[in-house]
């Protein structure tokens, strides 16, 4: 912008001068290739700046298929892929593995290591309620060990669609588990996380879990 200005100011004031010039002589009546190039010049810094700014808003609108996550104290960000089921859609990171357990079950689980694993279960509202799968998600886990509500709050902020979430965790020797429901739009998903101390691998699985979509 401040280039575009100086531009302009500069050619103003040489138009200015040679309309005095021509007033003054009575000579040159036809238009200055120069600033007939300078006001071309003008034309293609704007060209570009509209441009430039045209990219800049396409990038900026264009969702970004990476997660960030946590493993062993160390944050990584990597690239996603877009896996479609049934009736909603998840980003994977690569290294991991979706496939269908039985009717309205999908298991994700790592292929190096497939004790890492989250069960996945979407439902529409009016076959289930939130409130119910909270319920059922406790007693699971309860049945399981003494379990602790796990604070998700800074993922499930990434993604303003969810209404509702609540998650609990429980450990067992070098094993953890995450029991996860949340409401989305229209579904409403139940997430059974299986990870191991030594693999520190539920945050990655829990922000892929988040990403479930409608379809």
């Amino acid at each position: 912008m401040k280039k575009k200005l100086q531009l302009f100011i500069s050619v103003t004031l040489l138009m200015f001068l040679l309309a005095a010039c021509g007033t003054t002589n009575g000579q040159n009546t036809e238009p200055d290739q120069t600033t007939a190039d300078s006001e071309k010049e003008i034309e293609n810094v704007e060209d570009e700046e509209t441009t430039e700014n045209g990219a800049q808003d396409e990038e900026t609108n264009q969702p970004e298929n990476k997660i960030e996550y946590t493993s062993k104290g160390e944050v990584y960000t990597h690239e996603t892929a877009v896996v479609e089921e049934e009736n909603y859609t998840i980003q994977i990171l690569e290294g991991y593995e979706l496939t269908k357990e039985e009717p309205g079950k999908e298991v994700l689980f790592l292929q190096d290591h497939d004790a890492i694993s989250m069960r996945i279960e979407v439902f529409p509202k009016n076959a289930s309620s939130y409130d119910h799968l909270v319920k059922s998600t406790e007693e699971w886990m309860a049945a399981i060990n003494e379990y602790k509500p796990l604070d998700i709050t800074e993922a499930v902020n990434k993604h303003p669609e969810i209404t509702n979430s609540v998650a609990f965790i429980t450990t067992i020797e070098n094993d953890e588990v995450v029991g996860i429901v949340y409401e989305k739009n229209n579904i409403l998903v139940r997430l059974s996380v299986f990870d191991q101390k030594d693999y520190d691998l539920k945050d990655a699985l829990i922000k892929m879990g988040l990403t479930i979509e409608e379809k």
